[in-house]
């Protein structure tokens, strides 16, 4: 085939994710594909629901689209010796990356070494140590000796008979640097002789992340630095190497802001005649505490005066490190953290708060992390400070060092934080544009030219790899029967070992997994309701149980028929493609009927289980609430509670604010209000778990008849934002005395109270 030459349409071609977040940095590309006429399949381990919302929307725009789970062990069984196997597989590859960061490249980087020490086994660690005493070279060959015992393993069963049943035309894998999964399914297409590539998602992944353990037919990485990475700290051969640029930040390129200065800073809670400093934080990797270090930095500024001490400041908590953040006041009138709770950019009202931030601000500061390069796009003056406390996670990492290379490096460093105050200073004033965020957008985003986009080069690249003749497939080292024969006892003994500490999943055998089987099996539409149960138990186990398997099962949504109560029909939002009556739904020919009782009859099992647990044996997943509107003539205060009170308790609650009663209301209109509210007080039920769910903080009179499994669950679950928190109280003698103790437990705001 001759070179540039592109495969016929259409080019099947599956993305193995190990999450959804990676469809926030493919979106161009995927509808690209789409466009093209290519059909493209997505397959995660786990869908959380905030990512299926855009999963689906993305699904509805592009036709030649569709997404589902990638199969887990149990798909084949479950299977002790495989189980021992991918563990031992596993295990090497650890203790590969840990024996990495001994090498000289990374003599300066502690916590990288650190992190990969605590992963590794013991024998490892101690063997490393009497290498790194040996002669030069001795810690690299042994690491070469793991990398070559552990190329010789074959891949997972189940992984090869996934690719073997959906028969793709190229393989792409997005997290192959430390993830032990997306290896195997390197591995597997090339035993099968299928194409493969790897899209570099990130630009720490070839440095931060470990090693590539398999390496594919293609690698694509942003530009010659990371092409370098490559060759040198991960063993790729160059010619397997293709610079195609940053397509993760294409869409930077395009964005335009939602909303004026003026409406921002209204939002936001600033003065819109001042200049604004974005403070984006990191990665909890980075800046585990944070918060301290913000206070200094924000003090040190208002010390400083000209220009810094009446800007505004805004401090972007990171999305997946924003837990410090809930409780925190910075006790400045001209200092906000928002979103107090932090914001995936995943949908696209996120991805414009993001992007309005940094356009709306005189400059941006940061310690280490990839919202200094999305700022420089939008063209603002990009600062950092050599931070004593995060030496390590900042200038002990190699990918912070093109932030600040002087030959392409386009941060404004400050080696002190008074050097780094008159800089800012500078900024803020107006400072000439000295061309090194171009400079470096040139060298590290965009190397073919600020104009050429990397998304049609990456998409080109795709089918060029798509039109070569299938590979002839790899059976791997010689040695490999030799190998796997001498390793077998080690295998067995990681299976036992994993087979002792198995636990059985919830219900695994009983009816609630059969019918799960059933939906993903058939293609008849499937009704599911109504709930006849309490209301708390639907919001708690049944619509949760709902968005699970909607989510874990592709296509579902399409074929889901929901049939539910008048007052609680918008609970359901999100869920099925249609929403009928019981009489409605008798009348659908052939549809297979899931039932409410198996979830009733298992709450308590379901209720055990953790937010942290593996995503397929969760069985429940929650989201919160949207916000309908009130009915007409309802007005409702500024800043008020809403209660569910005897009258001589709400009366009492009145002394410490407004309060507006649910009584008389439906439920609809008491989700409206809830909303709304600054909190509830009110006996435990529905509508405690509606505040929650709204994002409420609930303060619930205890009658001693509340279910256990409903306060267990909402405790593991929903303990956590976007979620209200529930406290479950004793009355105390008098109503003054139990409104007093509510009050207080309310008087933080919303973010406070929603706890960590």
């Amino acid at each position: 085939m001759p070179a540039g030459a592109r495969a016929s349409l259409p080019v099947k071609i599956l993305f193995v994710m190990r999450h959804p977040a990676a469809v926030r940095s493919l979106g161009s590309v995927l509808r690209t594909l789409d466009a093209r006429g290519h059909r493209v399949h997505l397959a995660f381990g786990g869908i959380k629901p905030e990512a299926h919302k855009v999963l689906q929307r993305l699904a509805d725009e592009c036709r030649g689209l569709t997404f589902g789970g990638l199969p887990g062990r149990r798909s084949t069984g479950w299977d002790r010796r495989t189980v021992g196997w991918s563990t031992l597989a596993r295990r090497l590859r650890v203790d590969s990356d840990y024996l990495r960061y001994l090498e000289p490249s990374y003599a300066d980087a502690p916590a990288l070494r650190a992190r990969a020490a605590g992963n590794a086994h013991p024998l490892i660690r101690r063997a490393a140590r009497a290498a790194r005493l040996g002669r030069p070279g001795t810690v690299r060959a042994l690491r070469g000796t793991l990398e070559a015992v552990e190329h010789c393993l074959e891949p997972p069963p189940h992984v090869a008979r996934f690719l073997t049943d959906f028969e793709p035309d190229v393989v792409l894998v997005t997290h192959l640097a430390r993830d032990s999964v997306q290896a195997d399914y390197v591995r597997a297409a090339k035993r099968l002789g299928l194409h493969s590539a790897y899209p570099v998602f990130s630009w720490d992944n070839l440095t931060n992340k470990g090693l590539v353990h398999e390496v594919p037919e293609l690698v694509l990485v942003w530009n010659e630095i990371q092409a370098d990475e490559a060759v040198e700290l991960q063993g790729i051969p160059r010619e397997q190497v293709r610079v195609a640029g940053a397509w993760s930040y294409d869409h930077w390129f395009e964005w335009t802001p939602s909303r004026s200065r003026e409406d921002f800073c209204s939002e936001v809670g600033l003065r819109a005649d001042r200049p604004i400093v974005l403070y984006v934080c990191s990665s909890g990797f980075v800046a585990r505490d944070e918060v301290s270090f913000v206070r200094r930095w924000l003090a040190a500024l208002r010390a400083h005066g000209g220009a810094l001490a009446e800007a505004g400041v805004i401090v972007r908590p990171h999305p997946r490190n924003a837990s410090q953040w809930a409780r925190v006041s910075l006790d400045d009138p001209q200092a906000t953290v928002w979103p107090q709770l932090g914001e995936e950019p995943l949908e696209v009202e996120s991805r414009q708060n993001y992007f309005d931030s940094i356009h709306h601000a005189a400059a941006v500061v940061g310690i280490n992390t990839s919202a200094q390069i999305e700022s420089a796009i939008v063209g603002r003056p990009v600062h950092t400070v050599l931070a004593d406390e995060f030496h390590d996670t900042q200038q002990g990492t190699l990918h912070f060092q093109y932030l600040k290379a002087d030959e392409f490096g386009h941060l404004h460093v400050g080696r002190t934080m008074e050097e780094h105050l008159d800089q800012l200073d500078e900024s803020l004033r107006g400072r000439v544009d000295d061309g090194r965020n171009e400079r470096f957008l040139r060298t590290f985003v965009r190397p073919f030219g600020l104009d050429v986009a990397a998304t049609p080069l990456y998409v080109e690249a795709i089918e060029e790899l798509a039109a070569r003749p299938a590979p002839k497939p790899d059976r791997g080292p010689a040695a490999g029967p030799l190998i796997r024969r001498a390793l077998t006892p080690l295998a067995g003994l990681a299976g036992r070992r994993a087979a002792a500490r198995r636990k059985p999943s919830i219900g695994r055998d009983d009816e609630l997994r059969a019918a799960v089987r059933r939906l993903k099996r058939e293609q008849s539409q499937v009704v599911a309701g109504p709930w006849r149960g309490s209301e708390t138990a639907e919001l708690l186990y049944w619509i949760p149980f709902l968005r699970w398997v909607q989510t874990a099962t592709y296509g579902l949504r399409d074929r889901l028929v929901i049939v539910s109560r008048a007052g609680s029909a918008s609970w359901y939002e999100g869920l099925g493609a249609q929403h009928v009556s019981a009489e409605e739904a008798a009348s659908i020919p052939g549809a297979v009927v899931l039932q409410p009782q198996l979830i009733d009859g298992r709450r308590a099992e379901l209720a055990a289980g953790r937010p942290s647990e593996q995503f397929q044996r969760r069985r429940l997943e929650f989201a919160r609430l949207a916000a309908p509107e009130p009915r007409a003539g309802l007005e409702l205060p500024e800043e008020f509670v809403a209660t569910r009170l005897e009258p001589e308790l709400r009366t009492a609650l009145t002394a410490h604010g407004p309060v507006v009663s649910l009584d008389g209301l439906d439920r609809p209109a008491q989700a409206a209000v809830l909303a709304r509210a600054r909190g509830f007080v009110g006996t435990y039920g529905v509508e405690a778990i509606l505040a929650v769910l709204s994002g409420v903080p609930a303060v619930a009179l205890s009658t001693g008849a509340e279910p256990a499994d409903e306060l267990q669950l909402v405790a593991s679950f929903l303990a956590r934002p976007p979620f209200g928190r529930l406290r479950v109280i004793e009355a105390a003698e008098s109503a003054p005395e139990t409104a007093g103790r509510a009050a207080q437990l309310l008087e933080a705001p919303i973010e406070a109270l929603a706890g960590v």
